[in-house]
């Protein structure tokens, strides 16, 4: 009977982990994620500089005003073509904003998933286009968020 038990809790123990395995990988690619693939995904790409699906951005700037929920992903590559995810998800009142630079080769000990809850998405302009940020974080995290919209 004991060994019944124990099996049932090892098997039990497994589809829990590998449910929250599969719940991180649909957040962010835990695999080589090229930008063409993330394009066809829907996210919000920024190639160095030029923007891909920034109409779905522009979407969820709206979704933000009208205090509609909504969440997007937007992924910016380094030079050598690292991924850097910025996940943007709107709850109806504030945005939980991760940040994850964990694929990124030359981010040294900086290196990892962080996260922070933040009230508003401002933007500004600027000589080289709109700038938007996030405001009343709870956290410093917060001020690695920087998208810019060239005009």
């Amino acid at each position: 009977m004991k060994k019944i038990s124990l099996i049932l809790s090892l098997i039990l123990l497994s589809i829990v982990l590998l449910g929250c395995q599969q719940e991180s990988e649909i957040n962010n690619p835990k695999k080589s994620y090229s930008s063409e693939e993330a394009i066809e995904n829907g996210d919000v790409v920024n190639l160095h500089g030029e923007i891909s699906n920034l109409d779905r951005f522009e979407s969820f700037i709206e979704n933000v005003e009208k205090g509609a929920k909504d969440e997007i992903r937007i992924t910016m590559y380094t030079i050598e073509g690292d991924p850097i995810f910025y996940n943007l998800n709107y709850n109806g009142n504030k945005i939980q904003y991760t940040y994850d630079n964990s694929q990124d080769g030359y981010a040294g000990t900086g290196k990892g998933i962080e996260s922070t809850s933040c009230s508003n998405i401002e933007s500004r302009n600027t000589e080289n286009g709109v700038e938007y940020y996030l405001s009343e974080c709870s956290s410093e995290v917060g001020n690695s968020f920087n998208f810019r919209v060239s005009e």
